[in-house]
């Protein structure tokens, strides 16, 4: 039987055997340790991890999400990948800030229009304690009516208070796009469950560089908003990108962050139609500057190739795959919508 060893961020380390064709997920959770999970078919990533030695298979029916060069970098699924030979495997997280998800319900307050593709949403949870998250974690919400659910990430920092916020990208063909913009209103009741993911602020004294496209800027302003609680002093570079100025938002916020974090930059990129000095012309990716990405932690989160891309950058530029955090935020009316 081969034999796992697991090791986290914080210093952790798990040592176990695996049975013959049994997951990494499977066989940690039999020896009584429990690991970051969500889908548990290939999907969403939140498993993720690194392999540092040894052989892993995958069932030929898998379905993995990881792109080519991901996969040539030794990152692994453990929910579906399993030990063809003794492995050692990097968890990108500490096993002591894992939460166990829960369901809960939500009630509505606000829903607002930002922009014209970008919904936010403003819930209370119904209950008498708050949802314990770390800033960057998502959760999934069911949509009324329907047996469909949606993840969408905090915008707003955790705390005693029982509010929720989210950002929700309009699409035509969206389930949740569809319930936002022809019946939802406040006094609604979502069921939900959650957190998920280890996209979350990493503690530490390292600058601290944000790339993010679209909603996926919601997790950042957790983050931010968590930083202004704690009183952070850490230098922190955001860069934000949207495809047209119509589809902007956020921008008072931004500023506002400015005013309250010391040492707080943010930088907007419009991939068309930008027309004012102040907004880059271009891809959030061309705001990415070396010294930045070479000395930071470094938060990416938004579309699939997005992601893919600042990360490709930034490693170029000098990051260690260690001081990386992505979440891959799928924009369909399948996925995320």
């Amino acid at each position: 039987m081969p034999t796992i060893t697991l090791s986290f961020t914080d210093g952790d380390r798990a040592v176990f055997a695996a049975r013959s064709g049994e997951t990494i997920l499977a066989a940690a959770r039999r020896a009584g340790i429990a690991l970051a999970s969500d889908c548990e078919i290939g999907d969403c990533q939140t498993c993720r991890a690194s392999c540092l030695a040894g052989e892993i298979e995958y069932d030929e029916l898998s379905s993995i999400s990881l792109s080519p060069s991901e996969v040539e970098a030794g990152e692994i699924l453990p929910c579906v990948a399993a030990a063809a030979t003794d492995l050692e495997v990097r968890l990108p997280y500490e096993r002591g800030k894992l939460i166990a998800a829960k369901p809960f319900s939500i009630k509505v307050e606000s829903i607002d229009r930002l922009s014209a593709t970008v919904v936010g949403i403003s819930a209370r949870m119904l209950g008498l304690s708050a949802l314990k998250f770390l800033p960057g974690q998502y959760v999934h919400l069911q949509v009324p009516g329907t047996s469909e659910w949606r993840s969408y990430s905090m915008a707003n920092a955790p705390g005693e208070q029982r509010v929720l916020e989210f950002f929700v990208r309009i699409l035509d063909d969206g389930v949740m796009s569809r319930y936002l913009t022809e019946r939802a209103a406040p006094g609604d009741v979502l069921q939900c469950r959650g957190p998920q993911g280890t996209f979350y602020l990493r503690s530490g004294e390292r600058p601290i560089l944000m790339v993010a496209g679209g909603t996926g800027v919601a997790p950042m302003t957790s983050m931010l908003s968590q930083m202004i609680t704690a009183k952070e002093q850490r230098p922190v570079a955001l860069c934000f990108g949207v495809n047209s100025a119509a589809d902007l938002f956020l921008q008072d916020a931004l500023a506002k962050f400015r005013q309250t974090l010391p040492k707080f930059d943010f930088r907007i990129a419009v991939a068309q139609g930008a027309d004012k000095p102040d907004l880059h012309s271009g891809l959030v990716t061309d705001l990415i500057d070396a010294a930045s990405a070479a000395n930071s932690d470094v938060y990416l989160c938004g579309p699939p190739a997005m992601t893919e891309r600042a990360r490709a950058i930034v490693t170029e530029l000098g990051a260690p795959a260690s001081s990386i955090f992505a979440e891959k935020f799928i924009p369909s009316a399948g996925a995320g919508a």
